[in-house]
């Protein structure tokens, strides 16, 4: 078994809550990359990308994979849908663990991003369409950087979970 379990996606594609669920199987502890990033920062992430803008925030992103990387023990890792924007994250993400791409449909991604105040969707009449410009800038990366993808269409949270782990145990 390698030592991370490393849960990429979109935003709102389940990262935390599948990632809540292999922590209650696996016993290993859950790290939540924007948590980490919100807690150093002290500020929100859109505090951030209002005061120090996307650039400073995906630095902080890039660090934070680093960071989360070097740890020695066990650890489910949900990470930001962005995390994979950085080259180096991708690479250490794929040497020092699992890397799960969950796949919801947008459809359900729309459903969930109307609910929910995140920064790439600010400003933006037709979630459908935003949802649909950041599916396609980063699907090639999430394809580059994961070892395998779940597809979440008609998944729960829970037999997803069930699934990873069952592969991260065959690791």
């Amino acid at each position: 078994m390698t030592s991370k379990l490393w849960l990429i996606g979109m935003m709102s594609s389940g990262k935390t809550k599948v990632g809540r669920r292999l922590t209650e199987l696996s016993g290993f502890p859950l790290v939540d990359t924007d948590d980490q990033i919100v807690e150093r920062a002290g500020m929100t992430i859109p505090e951030i990308f209002a005061t120090h803008g996307e650039p400073a925030f995906r630095t902080m992103e890039s660090e934070e994979v680093a960071r989360i990387a070097r740890r020695t023990e066990r650890l489910v890792v949900a990470t930001g849908g962005g995390a994979i924007l950085d080259k180096g994250s991708r690479s250490v993400m794929k040497e020092t663990g699992l890397v799960v791409w969950l796949k919801p449909p947008i459809a359900s991604l729309i459903a969930k991003g109307k609910t929910k105040n995140r920064p790439l969707l600010l400003g933006h009449d037709d979630l459908a369409v935003r949802y649909t410009e950041i599916w396609e800038a980063r699907k090639h990366l999430y394809e580059e950087a994961a070892h395998i993808s779940i597809s979440m269409d008609g998944t729960t949270r829970k037999e997803a979970a069930k699934q990873v782990w069952r592969l991260w145990q065959a690791r």
